[in-house]
C-alpha cells in the first residue's frame, strides 16, 4: 500500500469501455472511510456501475470492499515525509498538496473514463479543483460528498486568523460550487451550503449503518469475547479492577461438560447441548471509537471516568466499568499514558485497533457507547453513534448544534456537555447493572428503532437517482 496500483486484471466487465464506470476519490485511507466504501458498493450493488477507487493505503477496507470484482482500488503514493522534518507546517502542507495535485491528476487520468466522479470532501486541496477540472475534460459528472468543511478541521491547529486557513476557506467556498450534484450529512449543513456556499439543491445523504451492523446471538457474542479475551484480560493500569489471572479464556472440565469461561460470557457444553450465559458479575462495557484528534477531548471522558470511580466505588449496586477505545491518531500516545497512571477501583480503560470484521462484533458486544465528537464545523454527525445503532446500542454523546438530527436525548442516547454530566450518566444507567436499569434497556429500545433504516435504504432514495441519470447536466432539486 502506498504505490500507486495498476487496476487488478479482470476484463471484459462493465464500465471498462466507459459508459457504466464511476470513480470514487477519497484522500486519505479508505479503509477509515467506512462512508465512501458503501458508497462503493451501493455503486455496484444497487447502480450496477463499476467502481474506480482512487484512495490512499493504510488500514484495511472492509472484505466486502477488497474483495468485490466490481471494484477496483488505485492507491495513491504518499507524499516524501522528509519534507515535513525539513520546513515549517505552512510549507510542507503547500507541498503536499503540489504532490498531491499531480498523482490525483494522474490517478484520475490512467482510469477508464466514467459517468461520474465522486468525491469526499474534507480534504478540499487539492482534491476539488482536480477533480472538476478532470471532469471537464472528460465529460463526468462531478458529485461531492461534503462530509464536513475541510478549512474548519485545519483551523483547529492553525488557528481560526491563520492566513492560510483563511484562504483555504475561501478556496473551498469557491470550488464548492463547481459540483454538478452535492451530497450531505444533516439538514443543518444543507441550509449552510445554500445560505453561505451559494449550493442550491443538496441533497442529504445521513448516515445509516450498513448491514453487517446487527446485534449478534449469544453464542456470537462468546466466540468473539473468547477471540479479544487476551486484550480485554491484559492489565493496562497498576491496579487493574479489569484485569484476569489467566491469558486465555479459561477451559475446564467438570462432570462430563467442558466449561469456557470469559470476563463477560461462560459456555457450557455437554454431550446433549451447549448452553451460553452471561457472568452477572461481570463489568459493564463501554466503547468509543476516535481519531485521536483536537475536535474530540477525551480528557471528558478519562474525567468522568474518575468521578465514576470516586463516587461508586464502595456502593455494591453499581458495576465496574470497562472501557474499550478503539482507533489510531496523534493524541493517542498523550491519552494513553494518563490512562496508566490512573489510580481506579472500579474502572479500566482498554485500547484496541480492531479488523473491519472485528469492529461491528466489539459494538454489538458492548452495553453503552459515548462519543465525544463535537464538530469542527457544527454541521456534521458522529459516525461512530450511527454504528452503534445499528446494533442496538444506545449512546452518550456531546452535544453540540446539530447531533439531535442523529441522538434523541433520553430516546435512544443522552447527551452531556461535561465530564460531570457525563458521570452523572454512567450511574443512572448502570445502577443495578446487569438485571435491573430499566432507563438503560429504555435506550436499548430507543437504539434499536433508530436502526430500522439501513444504508442501502437511504442510498436507494437519495442516491440511486442520481447515478442514473446519465448525462452532465446540472439539475437541481
Amino acid at each position: 500500500e502506498g504505490r500507486m496500483a495498476s487496476p487488478r486484471g479482470r476484463k471484459g466487465r462493465p464500465g471498462d469501455g466507459g459508459t457504466q464506470a464511476v470513480a470514487v476519490v477519497v484522500l486519505g485511507d479508505l479503509g477509515r472511510s467506512p462512508r465512501m466504501q458503501y458508497h462503493a458498493l451501493s455503486l455496484v450493488e444497487q447502480a450496477r456501475r463499476h467502481v474506480h477507487v482512487i484512495a490512499y493505503g493504510g488500514s484495511t477496507p472492509h472484505l466486502s470492499v477488497v474483495q468485490n470484482k466490481a471494484i477496483d482500488i488505485h492507491y495513491l503514493p504518499n507524499s516524501p515525509q522528509t519534507v515535513s522534518e525539513w520546513f515549517p507546517r505552512v510549507v510542507a502542507l503547500a507541498f503536499k498538496a503540489l504532490f498531491q495535485l499531480i498523482v490525483l491528476f494522474h490517478a484520475l487520468l490512467v482510469i477508464p473514463k466514467t459517468t461520474h466522479i465522486l468525491v469526499q470532501n474534507p480534504p478540499s486541496i487539492p482534491t476539488l479543483i482536480v477533480c472538476k477540472i478532470v471532469s471537464a475534460m472528460r465529460g463526468s459528472k462531478l458529485v461531492i460528498d461534503w462530509h464536513n468543511f475541510g478549512y474548519t478541521i485545519l483551523s483547529l491547529s492553525l488557528g481560526v486568523k491563520h492566513p492560510f486557513v483563511r484562504w483555504s476557506e475561501s478556496y473551498e467556498k469557491w470550488c464548492g460550487p463547481l459540483g454538478d450534484v452535492h451530497f450531505c450529512v444533516t439538514e443543518a449543513m444543507k441550509k449552510e451550503l445554500k445560505q453561505n456556499w451559494s449550493i442550491e439543491g443538496a441533497k442529504v445523504l445521513y448516515d445509516h449503518p450498513p448491514q453487517f451492523f446487527q446485534p449478534l446471538s449469544h453464542e456470537q457474542l462468546h466466540d468473539f469475547f473468547v477471540k479479544i479475551h487476551d486484550e480485554l484480560a491484559a492489565p493496562m493500569h497498576k491496579r487493574d479492577c479489569c484485569a484476569l489471572p489467566f491469558r486465555e479464556a479459561a477451559t475446564s472440565k467438570a462432570s462430563s461438560r467442558t466449561v469456557t469461561s470469559t470476563m463477560f460470557t461462560e459456555s457450557s457444553q455437554s454431550q446433549q447441548a451447549k448452553q451460553i450465559q452471561s457472568i452477572q458479575s461481570r463489568p459493564a462495557l463501554v466503547v468509543s471509537s476516535t481519531s485521536w484528534t483536537p475536535d474530540e477531548d477525551f480528557s471528558i471522558l478519562l474525567d468522568a471516568a474518575e468521578r465514576y470511580d470516586r463516587e461508586t466505588r464502595d456502593l455494591q449496586k453499581y458495576p465496574r466499568i470497562l472501557f474499550v477505545i478503539t482507533g489510531k491518531g496523534p493524541q493517542r500516545s498523550m491519552f494513553e499514558k494518563r490512562m496508566k497512571k490512573m489510580v481506579l477501583k472500579k474502572v479500566a480503560f482498554r485500547l484496541a485497533w480492531l479488523s473491519s470484521e472485528d469492529y461491528p462484533r466489539l459494538i454489538c458486544a458492548a452495553d453503552l457507547g459515548v462519543s465525544l465528537h463535537v464538530s469542527s464545523s457544527g454541521f456534521d454527525l458522529p459516525m461512530k453513534v450511527v454504528d452503534m445503532f445499528g446494533c442496538g446500542v444506545p449512546a452518550c454523546s456531546a452535544n453540540y448544534s446539530c447531533v439531535t438530527e442523529l441522538v434523541q436525548h433520553n430516546k435512544n442516547g443522552m447527551l452531556f456537555k461535561d465530564s460531570k454530566e457525563l458521570a452523572a450518566q454512567l450511574k443512572e444507567l448502570f445502577h443495578g447493572f446487569p438485571d435491573n436499569c430499566p432507563k438503560l434497556k429504555q435506550l436499548k429500545r430507543g437504539a434499536l428503532a433508530s436502526s430500522k433504516r439501513r444504508w442501502t435504504d437511504e442510498w436507494a432514495r437519495v442516491g440511486l437517482p442520481v447515478f442514473r441519470e446519465r448525462n452532465g447536466s446540472k439539475k437541481k432539486e
